[in-house]
């Protein structure tokens, strides 16, 4: 029996109705699931897998890595996990738990099918509250390209600069709709992150990100007209406005937020932080 034809099995035997308005879709393509497997490099670490599912992943990882973490929120699924899929396997702890809502253990690579209607408070609580040195993850394609755009383009955004100060990213490979059950509506993708230390300063990490943030809401101004409208919505922050006229800021003033680098923002936000009153 394949994959494709297991879970398919597995969701008729537990009557498992996949939740469309969660993005919940099974993986069920072998050959997808091995390559993602190899580019996690999991050979004799400690993974933490997030959304388990029907165990698509968490068998061949668990054949290779030292002990998989898997997490999965749903009880029927969890029910399925423990009594057809995860029998045999002595190096795999089911947790079963919402990923957002407690504290992960410590590992070495995260490997997730991101479920989509969480993907950027995951990729948030990844960046401020894990510890792991690589993330594997399936995303929507969309998604995957904005994490790893260039300044300039349509998908740079607040989750490319804002990740940046946590990670490297690369995008892999592209995975086509029908290798999911039930198919999603998009294509996804699969995103490397490993994480580093920022190649810049950044002093203040929650103002560089909450700057980040808003700035974006503006992202076709110029620096200059984008910061006037950000000020008065940093509350209860207040922007002196001698910032708007500090050297150290100038050659950034006439350009746009979608032009500015990850660096330049860290940069604008150092300077910033003299200049706020809380």
């Amino acid at each position: 029996m394949n994959l494709r034809e297991r879970t398919l099995a597995l969701i008729k035997k537990y009557s498992i109705v996949p939740k469309r308005e969660l993005g919940q879709s099974f993986l069920v393509s072998e050959k997808v699931a091995q390559r993602i497997t190899e580019l996690s490099r999991v050979d004799g670490l400690v993974v933490l897998e997030i959304g388990a599912g029907l165990g698509a992943l968490t068998e061949p990882l668990a054949s290779k890595a030292r002990l998989v973490y898997a997490i999965e929120v749903d009880p029927l699924l969890c029910k399925a996990l423990r009594e057809e899929v995860l029998k045999g396997y002595d190096n795999i702890v089911l947790i079963e738990a919402d990923f957002l809502e407690v504290t992960p253990p410590s590992v070495d690579v995260v490997v997730s099918n991101v479920p989509y209607s969480i993907a950027t408070p995951l990729l948030f609580k990844l960046a401020r509250e894990c510890a792991f040195s690589r993330a594997v993850l399936t995303l929507q394609k969309e998604l995957a390209l904005r994490i790893t755009s260039k300044p300039g383009t349509r998908d740079y955004g607040r989750l490319t600069v804002s990740l940046d100060a946590f990670f490297s990213s690369r995008m892999h490979m592209l995975i086509r709709k029908r290798a999911f059950y039930p198919e999603p509506e998009v294509d996804s993708a699969v995103v490397a992150l490993e994480r580093r230390p920022p190649s810049y300063e950044i002093r203040d990490l929650d103002l560089h990100l909450e700057l980040v943030k808003w700035l974006f809401t503006q992202r076709n101004k110029l620096l200059r007209s984008a910061l006037r409208i950000v000020a008065s919505r940093l509350l209860p922050l207040r922007l002196n406005e001698k910032a708007f006229t500090d050297a150290r800021l100038r050659e950034y003033m006439n350009k746009r937020v979608r032009e500015l680098k990850p660096s330049d923002f860290a940069h604008i936000s150092n300077v910033l932080k003299d200049y706020l009153t809380y």
